[in-house]
C-alpha cells in the first residue's frame, strides 16, 4: 500500500471521545462512538454542514499500538467559530507534525488501511497523534511519524 510523507499544519478538532483500545471491545467502543456522533447530530451542533469532513484523532496513547489511547470523532474547526462547550463536547489541538498519509477511495476501507499500517515495521511511527479526514469521496489516514 502506497503512501506519501507530508508535514501537517496543527488544527484544532471539537467532537466527542472515548478512552479504547484495539481488542474486539475497543473496536466496538468506537462502533458505539460512531452511532453516538450521528445520533446526537454532532456535526449539526459544531455548525457545520451534513456533508463536510468528519475527522476521527487517535491521541494519548499509552504505548504503542497495543495499549490504550484516546479517541475524538467529531471535526476540524477551520474558522474562528467555537462551539459551546459542555460536557458532551472536547476540544484537541493537534500539533504541527509528519506523517505518513494513506488514502482509500472508499470510506469504508480505512480498517484496511490500518491493518496494513499495524504489520508495517518501516513508518517509525510517533504515537502522538494520528488522525483520519473522512468524507464521502474518500479518506487520508495520517500516521505520526518521526
Amino acid at each position: 500500500m502506497e503512501y506519501e510523507i507530508v508535514d501537517y499544519d496543527g488544527m484544532t478538532i471539537v467532537g466527542i471521545s472515548s478512552r479504547v483500545d484495539n481488542s474486539d471491545a475497543g473496536f466496538k467502543k468506537i462502533e458505539l462512538l460512531w452511532k453516538e456522533f450521528f445520533k446526537r447530530d454532532i456535526k449539526r451542533k459544531l455548525g457545520l454542514e451534513v456533508d463536510s469532513e468528519i475527522c476521527e484523532a487517535y491521541l494519548d496513547y499509552e504505548s504503542d499500538a497495543n495499549g490504550p489511547y484516546t479517541i475524538v470523532l467529531g471535526a476540524v474547526m477551520l474558522h474562528p467559530y467555537v462551539p459551546p462547550m459542555n460536557e458532551e463536547l472536547v476540544m484537541h489541538h493537534i500539533e504541527k507534525g509528519r506523517y505518513a498519509k494513506f488514502h482509500t477511495a472508499d470510506p469504508n476501507g480505512i480498517r484496511d488501511i490500518w491493518k496494513h499500517v499495524w504489520g508495517r515495521t518501516d513508518l517509525n511511527r510517533r504515537y502522538a497523534c494520528d488522525f483520519e479526514l473522512i468524507s464521502p469521496q474518500g479518506a487520508d489516514v495520517y500516521v505520526s511519524v518521526k
